[in-house]
């Protein structure tokens, strides 16, 4: 009869310990997570965001959760939602490079300008922090989303829409132009302008395009050049361009300074992650640059090309 009892105290104590473990077991399981859901600032247009808790940790049910809060939109009365109600997406597909692909119905279409791109903001920026994806990219109606000029807008990441918050709209800068004599580059600093849309290389370039500002500094971007797009991946940041990048520039005797020009200012950017460039012409890598100049490969920093 003892040996009995003792039997069941013990499994008792087996059950409870069991009970105890699993509890343990489903807290961890339900440990909140917190996301930043993304809005926009009605009154400074400024991206924004809340903080969001939740338990879900399937990647299908988060991106569906996370999706659904957006489309909520946010508690504060100062901020509102970027996604319309009247934009729908058709279907998710994960890939295996850590790239979440939305394919949205043509409703999307009816997003333009800085709406559009705010809304792309919001998005990207929600759905990148969440494990497994890093990239996200646009369909409409099973094609690819394009910029107003044609080209494809491609991966996006959390990095490319910085957030404007407060004061915080204005970043300095390293911007690279030729000298008088065009043979060497000159390192000036400068604050751009942020609105919380586009990308920062993005803002860069088309200064670079636009030409300084400052006596003692000159052009090394062709006249005629358009920026056809521009997005950065595992290091890389890939810069596409029309044909009139290839033009000579007048007054630039080393044709190198147009190259680095672009390449060290894109690489000189704070906290940037870009530390090779590659460029495209049109969409498509070109052989060589001005026939002298291998223009197929990467390119990396070159300091010895600017002037003390």
């Amino acid at each position: 009869m003892k040996k009995c009892f003792g039997i069941s105290i013990i499994l008792i104590i087996m059950i409870l310990f069991s009970a105890c473990s699993n509890d343990r077991n489903k807290q961890a399981e339900e440990k909140e997570i917190d996301f930043n859901i993304y809005y926009i600032n009605s009154k400074t247009f400024e991206i924004v965001s809340e903080i969001y808790r939740t338990t879900t940790t399937n990647r299908l049910e988060l991106v569906n959760e996370l999706m659904d809060v957006l489309r909520k939109g946010p508690d504060k009365i100062t901020y509102k939602k970027a996604l319309p109600d009247s934009v729908k997406i058709k279907e998710f597909v994960f890939n295996e490079d850590d790239r979440l692909t939305i394919n949205f119905d043509t409703s999307y279409n009816d997003l333009t300008g800085i709406s559009e791109i705010l809304c792309r903001a919001t998005v990207v920026k929600t759905l990148c922090q969440i494990n497994g994806i890093e990239y996200v990219e646009f369909y409409v109606n099973g094609q690819p989303l394009k910029n107003i000029d044609g080209s494809i807008v491609g991966l996006m990441t959390q990095d490319r829409f910085l957030e404007s918050t407060g004061t915080q709209t204005y970043y300095k800068v390293s911007l690279f132009f030729a000298n008088k004599e065009g043979d060497a580059l000159i390192e000036t600093d400068t604050n751009i302008h942020y609105t919380g849309t586009g990308s920062i290389e993005e803002l860069v370039i088309k200064q670079l395009i636009n030409g300084p500002t400052e006596n003692g500094l000159y052009n090394t971007i062709p006249e005629g050049t358009t920026l056809l797009n521009v997005s950065t991946k595992e290091g890389i940041c890939y810069v596409d361009f029309n044909e009139k990048f290839l033009e000579k520039v007048p007054n630039i005797t080393n044709d190198e300074l147009v190259i680095y020009s672009v390449v060290n200012t894109l690489v000189e950017l704070p906290n940037s992650k870009i530390s090779k460039v590659q460029f495209l012409i049109n969409g498509a890598v070109q052989e060589k640059y001005r026939e002298s100049i291998d223009f197929n490969g990467i390119f990396e920093r070159n300091l010895n090309l600017v002037e003390e």
